[in-house]
C-alpha cells in the first residue's frame, strides 16, 4: 500500500508542485530502473536480460514525489504498483494520478507549454501511457484475478489462454492453464479476497472515467487521450470476476453493483438506485451507466476496426455529456445560446426570493 495523502501533499506553499526534476539524477535513475537490464556479453559469457526491479521503482518514484508533483513519476509508480499489488495497486495509482490532476492542474509537471498556447501534449501523452499495450495493459492482463492456496494465481491472460481467446506467444513452451483449474481457484479463494479484487477493478473503471472527464474538460475532445483499450481490459477483467462472485454469493452481480471509490470516483450523475439496477435482459440499456458502457464498446469497435475514423471523438464527447443536465449540455454544445436559454427559463426560486 502507498500513502496517497502523503504523496499528494504540496511541496511548499510557495511552489506546491516543486521543481521539474526531469534532468535530475534521481529522475534519470528512475527511468533506467523501469527499463531493467539488457542482455550483456562478456567474452563467451552471456548474462541474460533482467526485468525491472519494481520494488526499487516504487521506492524511487515515491521518494521523487516528495520533491516534485510529476505525472510521469506517478505513471512510473503506477506501473510498479500493478506488478507488485495487482488490481488494488493499479487502483491506488489511478487515485494518485486523478488527485494530481484535480489539485494541481495549473502547476503539475510536465507543465503546459507556455510558448505554445499552453499546449497540453506532454501531459496527455503521459496519461496515454496508461493504455500502452506493452506496459500497462500487459501488466494488467498478468495481474492476478484470483489467488487460491494450493491451486495457484491466475490473471486475465491465463483466462484468455485457457479459453483460447488468444493464442500463446510464438516459442512459448509453457502449457496453457486449464479452465477447470482456474474455475477451481475462483471457488477456493476466500470470498473476501475475491470481493476485494472485484472492488478494485470496479473502482479502477470509475477512476479512469473520472480522469477522462477531467481531461475532456481541460483540453477538449481533440486533445484528450484515447483510453478505450484500457477500458476494454478493465471491462473484461470485471466480467471475469463478476461471474464467479455471483456464483459464490448466490446473487446476480452487475457492474453497477460493484463498490466504487467513495470520494469522487463514482461515475458522475449515477444515483444509488441506478447503480443497483440489474439488467435482466441481455444487452438492455436501463441506466446511464449502461449508456456509458455502450458508448465505450462503440469506441472500442472503431479503435479495432476503423482506427482512422473520427467517430470516437464524438462518442467520447457524448459519453462526457451523459451525466450533465440540459443547461450544462447547452453550455458545452452551444455556449452562445446559453444566455437566451437562461432568459427563457427565468430566475431560480432562491434568486427571485
Amino acid at each position: 500500500m502507498i500513502d496517497i495523502d502523503s504523496l499528494l501533499k504540496e511541496i511548499s506553499p510557495e511552489t506546491p508542485c516543486g521543481d521539474d526534476l526531469e534532468y535530475d539524477a534521481a529522475y534519470g535513475a528512475l527511468e533506467r530502473a523501469t527499463q531493467g537490464k539488457p542482455e550483456q556479453q562478456f567474452g563467451n559469457t552471456v548474462v541474460p536480460a533482467e526485468g525491472p526491479d519494481w520494488a526499487q521503482v516504487q521506492r524511487e518514484a515515491s521518494d521523487l514525489l516528495g520533491r516534485t508533483k510529476d505525472l510521469r513519476v506517478a505513471a512510473y509508480l503506477t506501473q510498479a504498483l500493478i506488478r507488485l499489488q495487482g488490481w488494488e495497486g493499479f487502483r491506488d495509482g489511478l487515485i494518485l494520478i486523478k488527485g494530481l490532476l484535480e489539485r494541481y492542474w495549473e502547476g503539475v509537471h510536465p507543465q503546459l507549454d507556455p510558448d505554445d498556447d499552453l499546449d497540453p501534449t506532454l501531459r496527455v501523452n503521459t496519461i496515454a501511457t496508461l493504455a500502452d499495450p506493452n506496459t500497462s495493459l500487459e501488466g494488467l492482463r498478468a495481474a492476478p484475478l484470483v489467488s487460491a492456496r494450493g491451486i495457484g494465481a491466475f490473471g486475465l491472460r491465463d483466462l484468455q489462454l485457457a479459453t483460447k481467446t488468444v493464442a500463446a506467444p510464438a516459442g512459448n513452451e509453457t502449457p496453457a492453464p486449464e479452465l477447470q483449474v482456474i474455475e477451481a481457484a475462483f471457488q477456493g479463494v476466500e470470498l473476501d479476497a475475491l470481493r476485494a479484487t472485484a472492488d478494485a477493478i470496479g473502482q479502477s473503471r470509475n477512476l479512469v472515467a473520472g480522469i477522462e472527464t477531467l481531461l475532456l474538460e481541460q483540453v477538449g475532445v481533440g486533445a484528450a487521450p484515447d483510453l478505450a483499450a484500457l477500458n476494454a481490459v478493465i471491462a473484461e477483467a470485471q466480467k471475469a470476476v463478476a461471474a464467479p462472485l455471483a456464483q459464490r454469493t448466490g446473487q446476480p452481480v452487475a457492474s453497477e453493483d460493484l463498490p466504487t471509490e467513495p470520494s469522487s470516483a463514482e461515475t458522475p450523475g449515477l444515483t444509488p438506485g441506478e447503480r443497483s439496477v440489474v439488467s435482466t435482459t441481455p444487452g438492455a440499456i436501463k441506466t446511464r451507466g449502461d449508456v456509458v458502457r455502450t458508448l465505450e464498446l462503440l469506441c472500442e469497435y472503431y479503435r479495432r476496426q476503423e482506427p482512422s475514423s473520427p467517430i470516437p471523438l464524438l462518442l467520447n464527447r457524448a459519453k462526457r455529456l451523459v451525466s450533465k443536465d440540459f443547461l450544462e449540455i447547452l453550455r458545452d454544445l452551444a455556449p452562445d445560446g446559453l444566455a437566451q436559454a437562461e432568459v427563457i427559463r427565468g430566475p431560480d426560486a432562491d434568486e427571485s426570493a
